[in-house]
């Protein structure tokens, strides 16, 4: 494991030792649960997430306007160049 250090506000550190309290757990235990259950909130270990972001970044790519829109017809000159 990895060890970070983060300052927080006394708020949050009062609830997380609430929380581990009733919940009978170590306040880094908790922690760790509260951070990756906060990740998969705010960036899903998705694959295909991640596939549908990448798409959409693409499609915002300037192009030039002899560019083919579907390269699948003749692969090998695109991935090879003119052979």
């Amino acid at each position: 494991m990895q060890r970070i250090s983060v300052h927080i506000s006394e708020a949050t550190k009062q609830r997380i030792d609430l929380a581990a309290k009733a919940k009978n757990k170590l306040e880094s235990e908790l922690i760790r649960e509260a951070l990756d259950a906060g990740l998969k909130v705010i960036y899903p270990n998705n694959s295909a997430k991640a596939l549908i972001d990448l798409a959409k970044m693409a499609k915002k790519l300037p192009s030039h306007p002899k560019e083919p829109n579907d390269v699948s017809e003749d692969t090998a000159k695109y991935a090879f160049g003119n052979l």
